[in-house]
């Protein structure tokens, strides 16, 4: 008789685990499928190729020289990879209509006029840039990315 009850509970237990495992096993399906779980993939996937990305500079002058390096050899798709992740794809169009103007000469001689100026700290540095009458003609700013290269943030 207490074989029959130890059987009987045992029996009642391994049901309940099963149970349990199969809504556990729903719920983490549910979850996989989820709005949710997709976000927060896309971050991690964005937080890793931010960290991988090597383009930039180990200093913001030669992410500049970087930059016009690529504008020069009329590169517009690698020249929008120096700028922060979340500006590249703008910059990437910016600069193909630019590009398609024919102004980018003329943008590369405008920016070899960026002196590094005011507003500085060690994960940022502004530029400004001059017309030909020596005139002031914008500012360029450079911050540190967090993979520790230097990236064109505003332009």
């Amino acid at each position: 008789m207490l074989k029959s009850v130890i059987k009987f509970f045992l029996g009642g237990v391994a049901i309940a685990a099963l149970g349990i495992g199969a809504l556990w096993g729903a719920d983490y399906l549910r979850y996989r499928n989820s709005p949710e779980y997709r976000a927060q993939q896309e971050i991690e996937n964005i937080k890793k190729e931010i960290a991988d990305d090597p383009y930039g500079g180990d200093t913001p002058e030669e992410t500049l020289g970087l930059f016009i390096d690529a504008l020069k050899q009329g590169d517009t798709d690698l020249a929008s990879k120096y700028f922060v992740y979340d500006k590249q794809e703008e910059w990437k169009i910016d600069l193909a209509q630019i590009k398609d103007k024919g102004l980018l000469k003329e943008m590369v001689k405008d920016l070899g006029t960026a002196k590094r100026g005011g507003g500085q700290n060690s994960s940022r540095a502004v530029f400004s840039l001059a017309n030909d009458q020596n005139e002031s003609a914008g500012t360029l700013v450079i911050i540190k990315a967090t993979n520790n290269k230097w990236k064109l943030q505003d332009l």
